[in-house]
């Protein structure tokens, strides 16, 4: 919750750094990155990361047994299993600012669960949504170095338009 709390922080004191030129630049960088990781195109992490990437959300340790996945070879192995498991993926980014070599987008996601919960079973295709703050660091050659973020249900932006009754 305190880490959902200074993300918040900088949402709303540094709008002005959503400025034109480079760090503008950076925070479309992270959206197409985001998109194609999560829509199943692992060449953005050829192209977008560095070779030493860290990726990190509270839900790996439950879901992949570590908080991290390190390396663009385990990211991309990563972008193969998720593709896998999710289809008709769906992005929706609310806020993005950028400054000093960083990106924090305000996200939702929804997809179509195509694996079954367990061996044997069919898939239940149903639609699962959920969002999160991510912040993004970036090296001196625009390359990613890190993906570390938070995720919920019903995300950041959905739990803002249930207090505003929207």
């Amino acid at each position: 919750m305190r880490t959902l709390a200074i993300f918040l922080t900088v949402l709303t004191i540094a709008p002005q750094a959503w400025g034109a030129g480079l760090e503008s630049e950076r925070a479309q960088l992270a959206q197409r990155y985001f998109r194609g990781v999560y829509g199943g195109d692992s060449s953005v992490v050829d192209e977008l990361s560095a070779k030493d990437i860290v990726v990190s959300y509270p839900i790996f340790v439950d879901v992949l047994g570590t908080p991290a996945i390190r390396g663009r070879e385990s990211l991309k192995a990563f972008v193969t299993g998720f593709s896998q498991r999710w289809a008709e993926p769906e992005f929706e980014f609310h806020e993005a600012v950028s400054d000093a070599g960083r990106v924090v987008l305000l996200w939702s996601f929804s997809a179509r669960s195509v694996a079954s919960r367990s061996p044997g079973e069919p898939p239940t295709n149903e639609v699962h949504r959920w969002g999160g703050i991510t912040l993004f660091r970036f090296d001196g050659s625009g390359r990613i170095t890190a993906e570390i973020g938070e995720e919920s249900r019903p995300g950041p932006f959905g739990r803002l338009q249930q207090v505003d009754g929207g």
